[in-house]
């Protein structure tokens, strides 16, 4: 459908202005809201969280409304498990594979030494009804000069969280989490080779 291409598009847009979400605020951040919400009405995946063939692969974060920052440490994107070493975020994938459950959130950052890394968030899902998703975090991981770092995470300390799939196409999804946070994003791939988590 031509409205849906043009929201898509729109959406893209004003996600790559505002840097993915890192610079929020202001009347793109108020279209964002506007144009997801347009974009949900139209829908054309009928059970979205159980469209496995749509959800599977890597996809890239156009936008979030969580409240992203450029400059963090790993400590914050592994719930505190990792070091607090400053890193510098680059970009955000999601990889989901509904064969095996896996659900997992990947960070692509320069260390404070100027070496790229890549931080992963082991998790897995399983389907609550026709658009939720449960969603368990486990283990932190990350990848980089040196051998990788991998630790469990301690679950009791981790609120219960959900995704739900608003809108599912074979190139574009909009969720919105546990807090109520809008997730935009493009799949990049349907059949990786490897993921991430497997370095």
């Amino acid at each position: 459908m031509p409205e849906i291409s043009a929201l898509k598009v729109e959406l893209a847009e004003l996600g790559a202005r505002t840097e993915v979400g890192f610079d929020a605020g202001g009347a793109d951040v108020e279209r964002i809201k506007a144009l997801a919400a347009a974009l949900e009405g139209l829908n054309p995946t009928a059970e979205p969280s159980r469209a496995v063939a749509l959800l599977r692969g890597r996809w890239k974060l156009l936008y979030s409304s969580f409240g992203l920052q450029r400059d963090t440490t790993l400590a914050r994107l592994s719930f505190n498990v990792l070091p607090k070493s400053p890193i510098r975020v680059k970009e955000l994938f999601q990889e989901i594979d509904p064969a095996t459950g896996l659900y997992d959130n990947v960070v692509t950052f320069d260390g404070e030494d100027g070496f790229p890394g890549e931080s992963v968030t082991l998790g897995e899902y399983a389907v609550v009804d026709d658009h939720r998703l449960d969603v368990r975090f486990t283990e932190a991981l990350v990848l980089g000069p040196g051998a990788p770092v991998r630790l469990p995470l301690d679950n009791a300390r981790i609120p219960p969280l959900y995704s739900d799939v608003t809108f599912l196409d074979d190139g574009f999804r909009l969720n919105r989490g546990s807090f109520g946070n809008l997730y935009v994003l493009e799949r990049l791939d349907p059949a990786p080779l490897r993921w991430a988590r497997d370095g």
